[in-house]
């Protein structure tokens, strides 16, 4: 996948998520009905968080050797990291937290392509590891991931979690792709 659509499948996704979450009113927002007893809010709090965390990777590492210790640190408490995020971001409003996620997506984007040119997907992010890989016979290896990969990863994560609010308030969007194969055009 190239970075053109590695973008393009980020954006689709969070046009997906966007139009989920605008059809649950406000009485259900904070409902809670997703897996583990979360609500929407809670969930759409730590997708910004983790935003808001790859616009700091993505734009940190290209002015400095590697990506600081602190942002480093939250692929290590994923749990704590979201914790405090849900804790930090728990008075936002509906449309504060919509806004925010339409906002951040752009501001993704462009600290994205900021360096690397035309291989921008490729570039490194020195000081990040993610395991990867292993099975019965073997451990996970540690790899650095590129900023492609971390867009690929993120855009996966808020993907499992549009199914789990579509399931979770019987919501659905029928992307305008999607449309057209259906209607034949």
């Amino acid at each position: 996948m190239d970075g053109d659509e590695i973008l393009q499948r980020a954006r689709r996704q969070r046009h997906t998520t966007l139009s989920l979450a605008d059809q649950v009113k406000e009485d259900r927002w904070r409902a809670p009905v997703m897996p583990g007893g979360a609500t929407l809010h809670d969930v759409l709090a730590h997708i910004l968080a983790w935003d808001e965390w790859a616009v700091g990777v993505f734009e940190l590492s290209h002015l400095r050797d590697e990506v600081p210790p602190a942002l480093a640190r939250a692929l290590d408490d994923v749990d704590g990291f979201n914790a405090r995020a849900q804790a930090r971001l728990r008075n936002i409003t509906r449309d504060d937290m919509l806004s925010s996620l339409q906002t951040i997506s752009d501001r993704i984007v462009k600290s994205s392509l900021a360096v690397g040119g035309e291989d921008w997907a490729k570039r490194r992010l020195p000081g990040l590891t993610f395991a990867v890989g292993g099975s019965d016979m073997r451990p996970p290896r540690q790899v650095t991931p590129s900023v492609g990969g971390v867009l690929r990863m993120l855009t996966e994560h808020e993907e499992e979690h549009a199914g789990e609010i579509a399931a979770a308030f019987g919501v659905s969007v029928q992307r305008e792709d999607e449309a057209q194969q259906v209607s034949g055009k």
